[in-house]
């Protein structure tokens, strides 16, 4: 074989392999949407989804936790992220179990289409839906500054100015701690 051969064979090969890769993610967040839209069917949990896509930006976040005045779950997620829509599913299930009236946010970080946003089924259980807009970085250091951009990102605003945050789904005391809160 010649090296011009080999070349062309490993490139095709790679190209081919990163064909696969992209088709398993799609197929498993296919999956993971369809999980979280019968999660979300569940008795008791609401499927009003959001009617807008509101545009979240360095500012929004100390205004939001400032002027909160009820606690809230925000999940910050990406539309490439497999775990976020299950997350995003749980903590409405979970909500509705214990008929906790905290809010539900969830921040799309790199969104480029609103109206895919408002069709995407996972997002239904959220009471807001938000799209970053500007610079990531500069926004998620807005946010946290020790947050790497790492999703599902989960921060409860506590309706008093300030804010937790946990990487993934919060453990079951913290979560319903902070569903506690909103009853």
């Amino acid at each position: 074989m010649t090296s011009m051969s080999k070349t062309c064979t490993e490139a095709l090969a790679s190209g081919l392999h990163a064909l696969l890769k992209r088709a398993q993610w799609r197929a498993a967040a296919c999956a993971v949407s369809v999980a979280a839209l019968a999660a979300a069917a569940a008795p008791g949990v609401a499927m009003a989804a959001p009617a807008a896509v509101e545009s979240f930006d360095k500012a929004t976040w100390p205004a939001l936790v400032r002027n909160a005045r009820q606690p809230a779950i925000v999940v910050f997620t990406s539309v490439t992220c497999t775990h976020c829509p299950g997350a995003i599913a749980s903590l409405a299930k979970q909500r509705a179990a214990k008929g906790s009236q905290v809010s539900l946010l969830v921040v799309s970080m790199d969104a480029d289409d609103d109206a895919s946003l408002l069709r995407d089924a996972h997002y239904a259980p959220a009471d807001r839906l938000f799209a970053f807009r500007g610079n990531p970085q500069a926004l998620q250091f807005a946010v946290n500054p020790d947050w790497r951009g790492m999703t599902p990102y989960v921060a409860y605003v506590d309706g008093k100015g300030g804010a937790k945050f946990v990487l993934g789904e919060p453990k079951a005391a913290m979560l319903e701690g902070w569903l506690k809160a909103g009853r």
